[in-house]
């Protein structure tokens, strides 16, 4: 059976209050949040995964604003999670960690991480619940962005029941988005954050302390395409 996905009007609302920033932090070279961000999709774009896992996490422990980076935070943890090891599982749990707190602040694209990653493991409820909240998002769609095919949204409507989808469409109602607290890295982050001219471009930060958590865990798998 097939159910339409409401427009919820107070998730509208509350939506567009999750992230401040139209655009991710921009690389310019210089200190802090911005060069740990930077330095990251540099690793990314470079292939080293892990590298990259360890910068977003620095850059997402200045909290709210970095946003994009907690979700590449996410997502890179479960690309490693996926690649098994003995760490698997603590990266795991941070890959939901970060993308279910980005999540629960409004950042789209993790919503819609949440979404792919509860249906591919046949967590109907949980993926309904974030796809709601994703096509209900008001900054993603004032700028047009796209992130989840219609055929997978259509997919992921019909996996549960009409009692199922009345009960999930309540709880998507409620959701209030809950900002990231700013924050200030730790120790670990330093050789992460500084300017060019500060280190020298072979540093690697140490594993960052992921902050502390906030909110219960949920995600998914880098996609590829713009996370803004």
């Amino acid at each position: 059976m097939r159910y339409s996905l409401p427009v919820l009007a107070l998730a509208l609302g509350l939506a567009a209050c999750g992230s401040t920033n139209d655009q991710a932090p921009a690389f310019r070279g210089g200190a802090g949040g911005d060069a740990a961000y930077g330095r990251g999709l540099r690793a990314l774009d470079g292939g080293n995964i892990e590298q990259a896992n360890e910068y977003f996490a620095c850059a997402a422990q200045f909290g709210g604003g970095y946003e994009v980076a907690w979700y590449y935070a996410g997502t890179t943890a479960l690309d490693l999670a996926e690649a098994g090891g003995p760490d698997a599982g603590a990266y795991r749990e941070d890959g939901e960690f970060y993308l279910t707190t980005s999540g629960n602040a409004g950042w789209g694209a993790s919503q819609a991480a949440l979404a792919r990653y509860y249906h591919d493991l046949g967590n109907a409820e949980e993926a309904v619940y974030w796809t709601m909240l994703y096509t209900n998002n008001v900054r993603e769609m004032s700028l047009g962005l796209t992130r989840m095919e219609t055929d997978l949204i259509t997919e992921i409507r019909d996996s549960v029941s009409a009692e199922t989808f009345a009960e999930i469409q309540g709880r998507a109602v409620r959701f209030v988005p809950e900002p990231i607290p700013a924050g200030r890295p730790g120790e670990e982050c330093n050789a992460a954050i500084q300017g060019d001219r500060e280190r020298e471009e072979s540093d690697r930060p140490q594993r960052p302390i992921r902050p502390q958590r906030t909110s219960p865990p949920g995600s998914q798998r880098r996609q590829p395409g713009s996370p803004y």
